[in-house]
């Protein structure tokens, strides 16, 4: 199972992006199921708005839409609260967004 830690900028762990049962180190490409888990470490991280997302959308099942280019791998799940949430994994490292109705969230992350 592949794992992305859903991090701030700052580094601080917000919670999990889990892909499910597949062969071999990352999830295939085309449509892939998932569950965000976990919950920040820090508590103060609930009042966030990216901490809140992560908790909001906790425990249940999406559907991921992976792609990859020969430099980048893309995830864009379409979120039934309204929210799309977009991973980037390349050269330059991984990074993710949320967005919804004009509101950006953002941050970084760690494949595991």
């Amino acid at each position: 199972m592949t794992s992305f830690v859903i991090r701030t900028e700052d580094e601080e762990d917000l919670g999990f992006l889990l892909f499910a049962s597949h062969d071999g180190e990352w999830p295939p490409a085309g449509a892939n199921e998932c569950i965000f888990g976990g919950f920040p470490n820090d508590p103060s991280l609930l009042d966030d708005p990216r901490g809140r997302f992560v908790v909001d959308h906790k425990g249940q099942e999406w559907i991921a839409d992976v792609s990859y280019t020969d430099a980048e791998m893309t995830v864009q799940i379409n979120l039934r609260t309204g929210w799309t949430f977009h991973l980037r994994s390349n050269a330059e490292g991984n990074s993710w967004t949320a967005v919804r109705d004009g509101e950006t969230l953002h941050g970084t992350g760690l494949f595991l």
